[in-house]
């Protein structure tokens, strides 16, 4: 038996003398072998943030309320600013412990009581809401192409995803917010070596991404383009807020994502950082 474990070496100094696979003695006998992995063990917390917002899956709350743990809401073993957070958070339950402290005669903890606490929190001022992730759009998943007038126009405008059994399906856009602003942002997927001959007049050449990348293809205001044959919205892109005919995106960034299984997003109320050229969050 394999017990697969979430513990990081960073975390603690008990947890970084852990080895990353070891015999877990008491548990296993005769009959039965049981080993501990820890696969994230020499993760960052970077890194543990990076391949979240990369699988798309939820996350507590908590972390974009200020917590930088998950844990009981005034837990013993939280650190001080964690415990005045959460007493910011839900006064009326730190005010309950504060009263049991009281009544009982015995400290929260022995080195903080909760009075100390809520005195703390008060002192911090108003709780002002801490902002969460920036909105995002989900508009489809698949290997990201453009259409060759996009190149020859030099309008690099738009761009399409095909996904299916055999990688041969339009991903529809029928549903995708037109009109409203953010960035279009790829994360890659899977990648895979593209075989385009690039951009010779400009320079560029494909290069292969890495997994749980992120990238930055424009900011402007979401757009469709139809197929002429279906008449369904198969492509999408950004327009970019000035009235410039050519690089509506960046074509770095999608010689960059070319032919690579990306999930498309728009992201909206957020402004990318400057850089001279795509690369990980």
């Amino acid at each position: 038996m394999l017990n697969c474990m979430g513990l990081r070496a960073e975390e603690s100094r008990a947890r970084l003398k852990k080895a990353q696979l070891s015999r877990d003695e008491a548990a296993s006998s005769g009959r039965r072998t049981i080993d501990t992995w820890l696969p994230i063990h020499d993760w960052t917390e970077t890194q543990v943030w990076q391949r979240i917002r990369a699988s798309g899956v939820p996350y507590h709350p908590a972390y974009d309320q200020g917590m930088s743990r998950l844990s009981c809401s005034l837990c013993v073993l939280a650190s001080r600013k964690d415990l005045v957070r959460a007493a910011q958070l839900r006064p009326e339950l730190a005010a309950e412990y504060a009263e049991l402290e009281v009544e009982i005669s015995h400290r929260f903890r022995n080195d903080l009581s909760m009075a100390d606490i809520i005195t703390a929190a008060k002192q911090a001022g108003p709780v002002t809401p801490v902002p969460g992730p920036t909105g995002t759009v989900t508009l489809g998943e698949g290997q990201l192409w453009w259409a060759r007038f996009e190149r020859q126009s030099d309008r690099y405008g738009s761009v399409f995803l095909l996904a299916g059994p055999d990688d041969e399906d339009y991903v529809s856009f029928e549903s995708a917010p037109v009109g409203r602003p953010g960035r279009l942002v790829t994360v890659v997927l899977h990648t895979r070596r593209s075989g385009h001959c690039g951009d010779l007049d400009r320079g560029l050449a494909p290069s292969t991404p890495e997994i749980g990348e992120e990238i930055t293809l424009g900011t402007g205001t979401l757009f469709t383009d139809d197929d002429s044959d279906t008449g369904a919205s198969t492509a999408v892109g950004v327009k970019p807020d000035e009235s410039r005919t050519t690089a509506w995106l960046d074509p770095r960034a999608l010689y960059r994502c070319h032919n690579q299984t990306v999930r498309l997003e728009l992201r909206e109320n957020s402004q990318p950082e400057s850089r001279d050229t795509p690369r990980s969050a």
